[in-house]
């Protein structure tokens, strides 16, 4: 995650999880679970877009995770470490 650039998004792996990785302008980074909650096929960073979009059908959401196009009907699920940072 260090390497990604602000304005930049990839998949890091942490252990068996794949997370969906964004950095801001203001280089924080954002973490959700790359495991698109349609069918649970793993997302793809979208640098034209700046967004994530899964390949199986066609969802997409925002840089941070949340849902902007179907047919997923959620948000990329947090992770352990940014529900931490929520609660802090």
């Amino acid at each position: 995650a260090d390497e990604i650039p602000a304005g930049g998004g990839a998949i890091v792996r942490r252990g068996l999880d794949k997370l969906a990785v964004y950095r801001d302008e203001q280089g924080r980074v954002h973490e959700r679970l790359a495991k698109c909650p349609h069918l649970g096929c793993l997302v793809h960073w979208n640098p034209s877009e700046t967004t994530w979009d899964c390949p199986c059908h066609g969802s997409r959401f925002d840089r941070y995770g949340k849902v902007i196009n179907g047919p997923a009907n959620k948000d990329l699920a947090p992770t352990e470490r940014s529900r931490e940072q929520r609660a802090a």
